[in-house]
């Protein structure tokens, strides 16, 4: 991860992974109480807030591990690209044509894919 990705990131995965199954594991607690006190309405809501909870596992272990090898893709093609400017520039290309032509490159690319 870069500097920049740990400077947007608001929660790290674990610590939403963490809170999740706390408060899974809360929700239980009281769905069990609520149960034991013949409040139906309660142990509802208790579980409901559980299942919402339990979402949330799935989804940060579904989209995390996406994320991630899409950003280590980048990070591969990113090293590709700066390794095809320095074979120009050392066969001879002026380097900042070559970077400005890289630029243009990657510009063009966001306006045909909608960026």
């Amino acid at each position: 991860m870069s500097a920049a990705d740990a400077r947007t990131r608001l929660l790290a995965p674990a610590v939403v992974r963490g809170l999740a199954l706390v408060l899974c594991a809360a929700c239980i607690a009281g769905m069990i109480v609520t149960s034991i006190a013949d409040s139906i309405d309660g142990a509802l809501a208790f579980g409901l807030v559980a299942a919402g909870g339990a979402t949330v596992l799935l989804l940060v272990g579904v989209l995390v591990p996406a994320v991630e090898a899409a950003a280590s893709a980048d990070e591969e093609r990113a090293a590709s690209v700066e390794d095809g400017v320095q074979r120009l520039v050392a066969g001879g290309a002026d380097e900042d044509e070559v970077r400005a032509t890289v630029r243009a490159a990657v510009e063009l690319g966001r306006r045909s894919a909608g960026d």
